[in-house]
């Protein structure tokens, strides 16, 4: 009993090297991939080498976690087919390890890395992600504002806001979110247009709410029009900057905390909230998802007893990490197609992933 430990550890050490190994050179091969993407933009504006290479350092531990399901697949594939290879596989289970038990050790492998790599993407990632964009643009001499100059829409309840962009700023201490040439149109329950404020300015505080700078109101009667001017006012409205700040950005760059928060938003104003819907849950199923593929993909590792070397087993990884990755976006489709729950799109995988798993594991 008491060497069953020192051959798990075994086990694990090797998966563990080798998906960080593999882990390396795909990331690597991602940032090599967006730094030639980068070479068109070189020279506008302030926009130089060094700006790309902070630009890349910034994206990098993005492409690090988009590349962990694959190199985590081939690098299991490739660790414990070298194993098997070498009859060490044999030796273990002659020892008292179980096919399962090497699978579970694998997996435990796995898991060391993914645990903080989610804790990574909920952290690290966004905001690394949104200062590599903001770098950008200030060096091409691009305004940085939320929404790139364009118009910001968002509805809460009866109300639309609209704004020509907005941008963060620093007072007191505090990161204030400020909108500018902000139009607030209400409706009544007929769908009628009730009032219109337009402000030159709108910020928002968590003490004193919403603040309209300039503001020009306009109230709509069934005869009659009246206009009203305010230096100062006050909105009353559940809408946060949150949200808006949210639905400028791409959903697989926010929180899984502000993606939670977009779509109660959405849903709360009857809004289509798909795509955030399908980020949220892929989020969820990350770990769940990587896990699966490594279980699922574990006995074609066993079966790699005396033959095959090193590139049977790598092209066998590679091609089993790519099928699986290209099934996933197609089930997401079908849901969307047949409005399913796009939760059943991310689980029915790993279902089938584990139950597949398990049986080659026990034919074993």
């Amino acid at each position: 009993m008491s060497a069953l430990p020192v051959h798990r550890w075994f086990v694990g050490r090797s998966v563990l090297l080798t998906v960080l190994a593999t882990w390396g050179v795909l990331t690597g091969f991602a940032v090599l991939g967006a730094l030639i993407g980068q070479m068109d933009d070189l020279g506008k504006g302030d926009y130089g080498l060094g700006h790309a290479a902070l630009y890349l350092a910034l994206q990098t531990p993005r492409r690090a976690y988009e590349s962990f399901p694959m190199a985590a697949v081939i690098g299991s594939v490739l660790a414990l087919g070298a194993h098997a290879a070498k009859s060490e596989l044999v030796a273990l289970r002659a020892a008292g390890l179980s096919p399962m038990r090497i699978g579970a050790t694998a997996l435990m492998a796995v898991a060391i890395v993914v645990v903080p790599l989610m804790a990574a993407m909920e952290i690290v990632i966004p905001g690394a992600e949104q200062q590599a964009q903001a770098l950008k643009l200030a060096a091409m001499k691009h305004e940085v504002t939320l929404a790139g100059g364009a118009n910001v829409w968002a509805r809460e309840g009866s109300e639309v806001f609209n704004a020509q962009g907005g941008e963060s700023r620093v007072v007191e201490g505090r990161t204030v979110l400020v909108f500018n040439q902000v139009r607030v149109f209400a409706f009544d329950p007929q769908g009628r247009l009730a009032w219109i404020q337009e402000a030159g300015e709108a910020d928002y505080d968590e003490t004193r709410g919403w603040q309209l700078r300039d503001v020009k109101r306009t109230t709509f009667s069934a005869r009659s029009v009246a206009v009203e001017q305010f230096d100062v006012q006050s909105w009353a409205t559940a809408l946060r900057p949150g949200a808006i700040e949210a639905s400028l950005q791409h959903p697989d760059l926010l929180s899984t905390m502000a993606l939670g928060g977009r779509i109660e938003q959405l849903k709360r104003n009857g809004l289509d909230a798909g795509l955030l819907l399908e980020a949220y849950w892929a989020r969820w199923f990350f770990p769940l998802t990587t896990l699966a593929l490594v279980f699922a993909a574990l006995p074609v590792a066993f079966g790699q007893q005396r033959s095959g070397g090193f590139g049977q087993r790598l092209f066998i990884g590679i091609v089993f990490a790519l099928v699986a990755r290209l099934v996933q976006p197609m089930l997401v489709n079908l849901a969307k197609a047949y409005q399913w729950p796009i939760v059943l799109a991310y689980a029915l995988p790993v279902l089938l992933l584990v139950a597949l798993g398990a049986w080659w594991i026990r034919r074993r």
